[in-house]
């Protein structure tokens, strides 16, 4: 057996197989003990090395800081909602898969009312033609992103030149070099916009692993629909964000300001070494923007494990955000709030005070002493400032009402447009001094039409074609003259423009569509000129307008249609009893309209007649705060922050009372006689007056050589010292003061001598230069001609009412000058203050208490004495007001500005108040308005409830003109 057992080895160990069979087995043995030690000794370091391919880091947003009043009642703060976002899309390999994602994303997030935040610089015009949002700087920018340049200069002039339909065409198919967003014609025009907007989102988004905020404040259907077509939503996900929520916001709205996110432009701006990126909430205006660095608090950072496919595995670290810090401002908001109430009604009042029932429109035109309100501006500007939506006319279910007026509109529309394409013909010699009113106004406005949209080429800027043979107009031209002088048509003058090269064609021509490349002669441009003139005005919303007022003013349009409609769209609360008496004239039109403004159910905001808007700053003297700085009319900032309600922000733009202003930073107006204090110190200082001295009012200073001025009042003041001429305004005073300023002469050289001396007073009372306060104000401008009418506060003095309340609260003090400030204090989230925050100030000592006194002596005057043409308003009052009325008339078309600052109580100042109602008549309004605003500061009996009717005029007489 054992030989048996030896000769089998032996034939095994001697086969030509055993050295490939031994090497084989040696393999396998190897080959399983490295399998042993990979999966069994160093299985688990292997398979986190696997999982663990790269480390990514990822922002954590910091949580905004609040703004409160004086005291602590909340301004602004946060809300959590939920946002749809776009992050790690990177993996989604083609643009047609791409493209399809977003498309199906905005699908869902149209189906649920939502819509699309990111800016983006095109649009499509009704016809679906692309056009720019933005232009100059905005829209280079925009091209640099486009087209993938570092920055503006690297763009080509063909690129710099572009039009929208280019960068459109570049952007969704690309050109020989490059894809780009290779958008399918599948899509439409519109479909493609709304993806190449979200395409160009990502294409600039920086760095492009941060999260790109599509949507905010998404319902929970929304989050719902979007969970459940997560399959074909790969990169889309849902994130918690907080949004900023103003309380009483249409009372702070100019002073808080808001935020959104940061454009490319804003970026741009900061440089290379900002945190902030597109995702980024910022302040883009008030409180919000200037102490941004406080609210915004720090971001934190969070470097996070992913594998291969990008899939979150573990935190690594994590650097928790600093929530922002928290602003108090000096505003009271309950103040604020009473006044801007108190201010609308007493601009209702003053509306009240000038609407007749008539047609009879006063001295307009004349003379701004008497100008009055026919109730026809009053139907009309319900039309005019939209208040009536005439555009729901052709609705479908537009009412039975709105339908019969748009019967009456599209009439007359057809019926003017025909007489236009008359007077407009080729072969018309029409002039404008031969039509009536109304048609002399279509021409005019079919001219600065093509003017504004870049076919009459009014100057060298209209050009932007470096290559091309047009010209702008040469004002010079004979025919052009004739054209100013109406002696000849402007169909004439249109078809001598197109010989001139003074006429874009190719903004009528559509060559590029059609592909067409003709000749045209001078007479077949003017006919395809003439074919788009008429064709733009059927959908123009300004001539819709300009057919509507002449329903109105021709009676065609009945005011008892007006008042009906205002029911029929919901402008006035439905009332059955009102609705029947209009209907059967029980109750006229006129006293329903009045009724509605005396009850402040029609604001004077939304008719935007003279006076519709006024501006109220009051200032601690003890402290330069500023406790109040009202705004009217405003606007409600909720709809601006975050992302903006384009639909509102249209609304707010096209709003003819501009509410968007602020007025008490940015409206500057000529400071009338309220610049007489600058006036008596500057003369008294210079010595050219001493303080007992009078001088006698001869209404006319003849010294004056040319257009010699007259004094407000055609009777002499007789003879008046300082204190009186400030008390009456008596303005042949402070002429003869300009004029001694002036060295008693009539030259340039003598009259500059006067202006620098104004100029340096002026500057001494802190009124030449910006307020100081922390918001963005427009710059103060001291008057550089005619120091005589400069002396009474005209010529080119020009302030906002924030520098004239500095100015006023530095005369209040008798020399305390503060740079004004609506900073309180800043405290961070453990309650601890920062930021203790003082209006910093200077003591002006080259000015005696004489001169101070002489002043103070005179304002007193103004809201008490016997002579003052408005201390009836005060009288009784029980709080003793100093001050100064001031009058600025701007046009005979419309009423003066009306001003008057003041401080109160005149025994020891608290507080200082500068009220100005641009366009408010006379300057007795001015001081009523303050009366009412001081009464309620003081709260004196009477004065305690801010709502209520309109509050009319104590006095309809003009005051003076001062």
């Amino acid at each position: 057996m054992l030989d048996i057992i030896l000769e089998k080895l032996k034939q095994v160990f001697t086969s030509r197989l055993f050295p490939v069979t031994l090497i084989f087995i040696s393999l396998i043995a190897i080959l399983i003990g490295r399998i042993y030690t990979l999966q069994i000794i160093q299985g688990a370091n292997f398979e986190k090395n696997l999982q663990v391919r790269e480390t990514r880091e990822r922002e954590i947003k910091s949580t905004r800081g609040n703004i409160y009043d004086r005291n602590g009642k909340l301004l602004a703060y946060n809300e959590i909602s939920y946002s749809v976002v776009l992050e790690n899309i990177s993996k989604i390999a083609s643009n047609d898969e791409l493209n399809k994602m977003l498309f199906n994303l905005i699908t869902i997030l149209e189906k649920y009312g939502n819509t699309i935040e990111n800016q983006f610089g095109i649009t499509l015009d009704k016809k679906g033609v692309p056009q720019f949002t933005i232009s100059d700087k905005a829209e280079l920018r925009f091209k640099m992103n486009a087209y993938g340049k570092s920055s503006i200069d690297k763009l080509t002039e063909e690129q710099k030149n572009a039009t929208a339909q280019e960068v459109f065409d570049f952007l969704r198919h690309g050109d020989k070099s490059v894809a780009m967003f290779n958008i399918s014609d599948i899509y439409s025009m519109e479909e493609s916009l709304k993806i190449m907007s979200l395409r160009y989102a990502i294409f600039s988004n920086y760095p492009p692993y941060n999260q790109i905020i599509i949507s905010s404040k998404v319902s929970p259907e929304t989050v719902a629909a979007i969970y459940e077509n997560s399959d074909i939503l790969p990169g889309v996900e849902i994130k918690q964000q907080s949004y900023r929520v103003y309380n009483d916001s249409i009372y702070n709205a100019h002073i808080i300001g808001y935020t959104g996110l940061v454009s490319d432009a804003e970026l741009q701006n900061m440089g290379s070494d900002t945190s902030y990126n597109t995702s980024d909430m910022l302040g883009k205006l008030g409180v919000e923007k200037v102490f941004e660095s406080y609210l915004a608090g720090k971001k934190g950072i969070e470097t996070v494990s992913v594998n291969a496919v990008g899939k979150y595995m573990s935190t690594i670290s994590r650097t928790e955000p600093v929530a922002g810090e928290d602003v108090y401002l000096t505003i009271d908001s309950d103040l604020q709030k009473a006044y801007y109430k108190i201010v609308e009604r007493a601009l209702a009042g003053v509306l009240l005070s000038k609407i007749n029932n008539s047609a009879d429109a006063g001295t307009r035109g004349e003379s701004a002493k008497d100008i009055k309100i026919p109730i026809y501006d009053v139907y009309y500007a319900l039309i005019n400032n939209s208040v009536i939506d005439v555009t729901t006319f052709k609705a479908d279910d537009a009412t039975n009402l709105e339908k019969a007026v748009y019967g009456k509109y599209t009439n007359k529309r057809d019926a003017v447009l025909s007489e236009l394409k008359n007077m407009l013909s080729i072969d018309s010699n029409t002039l404008r001094s031969t039509v009536s009113d109304s048609t002399a106004d279509y021409l005019n406005y079919i001219e600065s039409k093509l003017r504004s949209e870049g076919i009459l080429l009014s100057k060298q800027s209209d050009i932007t074609d470096s290559v091309s043979l047009l010209e702008p107009i040469d004002s010079t031209d004979e025919m052009y003259i004739k054209y100013t002088e109406d002696k000849i048509s402007l169909s004439k003058f249109l078809q001598y423009a197109i010989s001139k090269n003074w006429i874009n064609v190719d903004k009528f021509l559509d060559n590029k569509k059609t592909g067409e490349n003709t000749y045209y002669s001078t007479d077949e441009l003017y006919t395809k000129l003439l074919k788009y003139m008429m064709d733009s005005l059927m959908d123009d919303a300004s001539f819709q307008k300009m057919v509507y007022k002449e329903l109105v003013y021709s009676y065609q349009l009945s005011g008892k249609e007006i008042c009906l409609l205002l029911f029929d769209q919901g402008v006035i609360k439905y009332d059955k009893e009102d609705i029947t008496k209009l209907e059967s004239g029980a109750l006229s039109p006129y006293t329903f309209i009045t009724d509605k403004i005396r009850n402040i159910e029609i604001t004077p905001a939304q008719l935007a007649l003279d006076p519709c808007s006024a501006s109220v700053v009051v200032t601690d003297v003890k402290t330069g705060e500023v406790k109040a700085m009202v705004s009217y009319p405003s606007y409600d900032n909720n709809y601006f922050a975050n992302k903006i309600d384009y639909n509102y922000y249209t609304k707010v733009n096209s709003d003819l009372s501009q509410p968007t202003i602020s007025r008490p930073t940015k409206q500057r107006t000529a400071p009338g006689s309220t610049f007489k204090m600058v006036t008596s110190i500057a003369a008294l200082g210079e010595g050219v007056l001493s303080p007992g001295e009078t001088v006698y009012d001869k209404t006319v200073f003849n010294k004056v050589t040319d257009h010699p001025p007259k004094d407000w009042s055609s009777s002499s003041h007789g003879n008046v010292d300082i204190t009186t001429a400030l008390e009456v305004s008596c303005n042949y005073f402070f002429y003869e003061m300009g004029w001694r300023l002036s060295n008693n002469g009539n030259d340039s050289a003598k009259a500059a001598l006067g202006l620098e001396r104004l100029s340096k007073y002026a500057k001494l009372l802190g009124l030449n230069e910006k307020s100081g306060i922390e918001l963005e104000e427009a710059d103060p401008k001291s008057s550089d001609m005619d120091a005589v009418r400069s002396a009474i506060g005209q010529g080119t003095n020009n302030y906002t009412p924030i520098q004239l309340s500095r100015y006023l609260t530095t005369v209040a003090t008798g020399g305390t000058s503060y740079n004004l400030t609506l900073l309180d204090k800043v405290v961070d989230k453990d309650g601890k203050v920062v930021v203790s925050n003082k209006a910093k100030s200077k003591k002006i000592d080259s000015i005696s208490n004489t001169y101070w006194d002489l002043v103070h002596q005179g304002m007193y005057e103004v809201g008490n004495g016997s002579r003052s043409s408005v201390s009836y308003i005060f009288k009784d009052f029980p709080v003793t007001v100093a001050g100064k009325t001031g009058t600025a008339q701007e046009s005979r078309l419309r009423g003066n500005h009306a001003l008057f600052v003041s401080y109160a109580p005149y025994e020891k100042p608290e507080i200082s108040m500068v009220v100005v109602i641009p366009n408010g008549y006379a300057s007795s309004n001015a001081v009523e308005l303050s009366k009412n605003l001081y009464g309620y500061y003081f709260k004196e009996d009477g004065y305690k409830k801010p709502e209520g009717k309109a509050i009319m005029p104590e006095s309809q007489t003009v005051s003076f003109t001062d």
